[in-house]
């Protein structure tokens, strides 16, 4: 498979990353989809034995399943942040351990 691999891949190169970018609506996301497809393309072809009647329907299959996560990466959980100072909280809005009630049973 590894000398009909590629041939196929360039065959279908330009349909999938038309699909990647309608399907994650960012370039940058389509760039990294449809390299991710092709490595994960060739890393499944090159280690399984089944025969792939539909290569284009496969692929497309792959990379829309890559597109997706990729979109849910980017969608989680809201905001993602490096900091607390990237979203803004100032020292007096941490209440320090002095300004905590003690509980005295």
């Amino acid at each position: 498979m590894d000398s009909t691999f590629w041939p196929l891949w360039q065959q279908h190169q330009d349909y999938l990353y038309l699909c990647c970018v309608k399907w994650t609506d960012n370039v940058a996301d389509a760039e990294d989809a449809l390299s991710q497809a092709m490595l994960k393309a060739w890393d499944k072809i090159s280690n399984s034995p089944v025969d792939i009647k539909n290569f284009k329907a496969w692929l497309s299959q792959l990379t829309y399943n890559l597109c997706v996560d990729i979109h849910r990466e980017r969608h989680r959980g809201g905001r993602q942040v490096e900091s607390l100072d990237a979203i803004g909280f100032e020292e007096q809005e941490i209440a320090s351990q002095e300004e905590t009630p003690v509980l005295v049973a």
